[in-house]
């Protein structure tokens, strides 16, 4: 009975194992939506500086022009953390979003992120790479205790 019961919480272990890991690639779509909305807003607040109806509504052409220079920056900023994370490989995208992701954007996708276990190849890998990992937390933890009761039966056997 002992031996199921511990086979049961090792199988739970590596299924928390399994549907975390999974939850990277399923972030990083989060994040590629979200981070698509932060570019199309500052494009149409680009272009409306540049010369649609706001432009006229900022009468110094310098502080127009800086306006514009710094959403301009700003536009190919998150279209560079765009590029890096979709250019990366698929199951490096959630290391390239690590390093690449705006820390802004990414908290933000944290706050409002819920979790999901998604079936695409990528995420799959992961859920098996998590599966493994948890039983091999498990195994790790129950190691001290076996070993001891290991050395008390080799003990009550020479004795």
């Amino acid at each position: 009975m002992w031996t199921k019961f511990l086979t049961l919480i090792g199988a739970c272990i590596a299924f928390l194992g399994a549907a975390t890991s999974a939850q990277g690639p399923a972030f990083v779509q989060a994040y590629l939506q979200r981070l698509g909305g932060h570019i199309d807003e500052a494009q149409r607040t680009l272009s409306e500086l540049s010369g649609g109806s706001t432009a006229q509504l900022v009468g110094d052409v310098v502080a127009r022009d800086r306006l514009v220079g710094a959403f301009a920056g700003r536009l190919a900023e998150l279209e560079a953390s765009r590029g890096a994370v979709e250019k990366a490989p698929a199951l490096w995208r959630p290391f390239s979003l690590v390093l690449n992701g705006d820390r802004e954007i990414i908290v933000a996708t944290a706050g409002d992120y819920t979790p999901n276990m998604p079936l695409d190849a990528g995420s799959l890998v992961y859920a098996l790479g998590g599966l493994f990992f948890g039983w091999a937390v498990w195994a790790l933890l129950q190691w001290p205790a076996r070993a001891s009761f290991r050395h008390r039966r080799l003990r009550c056997k020479v004795v």
